[in-house]
């Protein structure tokens, strides 16, 4: 399982896994791999979401207090379909969310946590170990601010194949994560700390102010020091 692709069922539909035709009811969560796939006459009953473990890497984190004890006496039995019913409200909330991934990751988790606490503190483990080398470094160095190249070299790795595990572990290339991370990274310092806002810049990764500042209004639409003002 390279990634976890998670679908909600609205009304009742089928599922075709590796040949096999799986009958789900409506108001289900679905916790598959990337190669299930969807077999519904309408398309707005139902919608998917693909994990990649970059993503739930970050995931296992935020959520670690709510994951059950690490039991390494036998090993987890990783299921190619998971259901798990959902009443209809909460489809609802679900549907809501659907336009921040993220967001929408961490709901369906914590939920999934707290129908079987066991088999999803085990699933998130799974990706945090076996895909734990390549993420722990980019997430200990994306603040550094180097280019792909030099992240590549730094690896070992050629930047076409570096760029191949990017799109494995977070759907995206290399130069679209590493943006992302350090304009994050530099908004919660504008919120959180009176740094001065060049300083900000060359703490999360950017070289000139002004590449920050550009990148930073695409992003949110608005400069930091309107960003800043805005919460203080």
């Amino acid at each position: 399982m390279s990634e976890i692709q998670i679908i909600l069922f609205r009304q009742a539909g089928k599922i075709h896994y590796q040949g096999d035709i799986i009958d789900v009811d409506g108001d289900q969560l679905v916790i598959t791999t990337d190669e299930a796939s969807v077999s519904m006459a309408d398309r707005k009953s139902w919608l998917n979401l693909f994990c990649y473990p970059g993503e739930l890497h970050a995931l296992y984190h935020e959520v670690m207090d709510l994951l059950g004890p690490n039991d390494d006496s036998q090993a987890l039995n990783i299921a190619p379909i998971k259901v798990i019913p959902v009443f209809s409200e909460l489809g609802n909330i679900i549907e809501q969310f659907n336009g921040n991934r993220l967001l929408l990751m961490k709901f369906i988790f914590i939920y999934c946590l707290s129908m079987d606490k066991h088999y999803f503190s085990g699933l998130l483990r799974y990706f945090l170990a076996h895909n734990n080398k390549v993420i722990n470094y980019l997430e200990a160095h994306f603040m550094q601010p180097w280019s792909v190249a030099t992240f590549a070299a730094n690896l070992g790795v050629e930047v076409r194949k570096l760029n191949c595990l990017f799109y494995k572990n977070y759907g995206v290339s290399a130069k679209q994560w590493l943006l992302e991370q350090r304009l994050i990274y530099a908004r919660q310092q504008l919120i959180t700390t009176d740094k001065k806002i060049t300083d900000i810049a060359l703490d999360s990764g950017f070289s000139h102010h002004s590449h920050f500042t550009d990148a930073f209004k695409k992003r949110y639409l608005c400069c930091p020091t309107t960003m800043r003002s805005a919460v203080a």
